[in-house]
């Protein structure tokens, strides 16, 4: 199979497209999808979510790839964040993950 495009998603959107369509319609992946989404998906409001996603789009070695990756997981520690970056290039500095969990300890998920 051959990507053609790739472009990242929220974890919601997937969600309510997932949702959107008739059980049946949907392939044996795609019903694990749904079904470990709705368990995992902690923010739901597409605009909390692109907020966020600005704020973090300002810590300055972090692609979309990443962002994408901690609004998925919503680390609240040190170590969680390093672990997103574990197989990454990218080497972040104290500060900047310091600026991370600020960021991700702002959201209310309940």
């Amino acid at each position: 199979m051959e990507i053609k495009d790739e472009e990242y998603v929220f974890p919601t959107e997937v969600m309510e497209l997932l949702q959107e369509r008739d059980e049946e319609e949907l392939e044996h992946e795609q019903k694990i999808a749904l079904e470990k989404l709705t368990r995992h998906v902690q923010i739901d409001h597409l605009d909390t979510l692109e907020e966020l996603s600005t704020e973090l789009s300002e810590v300055a070695d972090l692609k979309d790839k990443h962002i994408y990756k901690i609004l998925e997981v919503l680390p609240e520690h040190e170590s969680t964040v390093r672990a997103i970056f574990s197989k990454e290039r990218v080497k972040l500095d104290d500060s900047e993950i310091e600026d991370i969990l600020e960021i991700t300890r702002s959201v209310d998920v309940e």
